[in-house]
């Protein structure tokens, strides 16, 4: 019972007198898969035959992350078959090769390392902003590139390879396999999977249009000109209040970055800017560090 490899490498499910019932008179502890359902109860793969009274099925779940119908894209391919051997996702809601397809909790996404709530609310605030401008400016369709799904994966394999999930267990997180790669887990923290998707990377989408993608400008008068309660001159300011044209700035607006006093739990993690020569730490690679969300 006890395994080989690290602790969290596997989900650990503890339970209430688990581990004690295993020693009773009544138990018997068999390792292996079962091969077949016989009359009196199961055979094993180490070739004996074990009778029982009830045979409850504890398979876990689905973890493959296939869709449970089929779903057909451009050249007849289906995910289903597309997602057979291995997911692959971009920042876990959509899939390359399968247009206007947004998919919640999916592939490579915080599901079992960090609170799933939050992460769906993540998701659908970053699925909107997609609608919002397929709604407004004639877009017929929308994926995200492939190459940009391979950046993605290849970030993210490289990570998992420092992680505990990369060691030789069979999990979940790996498609019930241990030696695939981590597919069920988000390459860092849930604040660090919100802040990457708070800004959405056009860059990576190859969006199709209806006609002319400049048409949705329409007759040159803005919507704003079209509604009489509007100030027509609110771009005129008697102080510069604009939008922060710098992402750390917004971040930093967004969380109430200095609304806090940081204790300084590890010296040999945090130094103050203005420390001395005595004091004052070598700091990480920008590329080692934290991301620059």
């Amino acid at each position: 019972l006890i395994p080989t490899w690290g602790v969290g490498c596997r989900r650990l499910t503890p339970g209430i007198n688990y581990l004690e019932s295993l020693h009773k008179d009544n138990v018997k502890v068999v390792y292996g898969e079962i091969e077949s359902i016989t009359e009196k109860g199961c055979k094993c793969d180490d070739g004996n035959e074990y009778p029982v009274d009830v045979l409850i099925c504890a398979t876990g779940f689905d973890t493959s992350f296939r869709p449970r119908f089929p779903l057909i894209g451009p050249g007849n391919v289906n995910l289903q078959d597309a997602w057979a051997k291995e997911p692959k996702s971009y920042l876990g809601v959509a899939a390359p090769g399968f247009p206007n397809y947004f998919i919640f909790l999916g592939p490579n996404c915080p599901i079992g390392n960090g609170p799933v709530l939050s992460a769906i609310e993540t998701q659908a605030d970053y699925m909107l902003t997609l609608v919002d401008r397929w709604q407004t400016e004639n877009i017929h369709s929308m994926m995200p590139k492939a190459d940009a799904v391979e950046d993605f994966l290849a970030h993210t394999d490289a990570f998992m390879k420092k992680t505990i999930w990369q060691e030789d267990c069979r999990s979940w997180y790996k498609n019930n396999s241990a030696s695939a790669r981590v597919s069920a887990l988000w390459p860092g923290s849930t604040l660090h999977y919100i802040e990457m998707m708070r800004e959405t990377r056009y860059e990576d989408w190859d969006f199709k249009y209806d006609g002319n993608r400049f048409a949705f400008m329409g007759n040159g008068y803005s919507q704003t000109e079209l509604d009489p309660t509007c100030d027509l001159g609110y771009y005129i300011r008697t102080v510069d209040d604009g939008p922060y044209s710098s992402r750390d700035k917004r971040r930093r607006v967004i969380t109430k970055s200095g609304s806090k006093t940081a204790p300084i739990a590890n010296p040999v993690q945090w130094a103050p800017e203005n420390s001395g020569p005595s004091t004052r730490l070598a700091q990480p690679e920008k590329t080692q560090g934290a991301a620059r969300l």
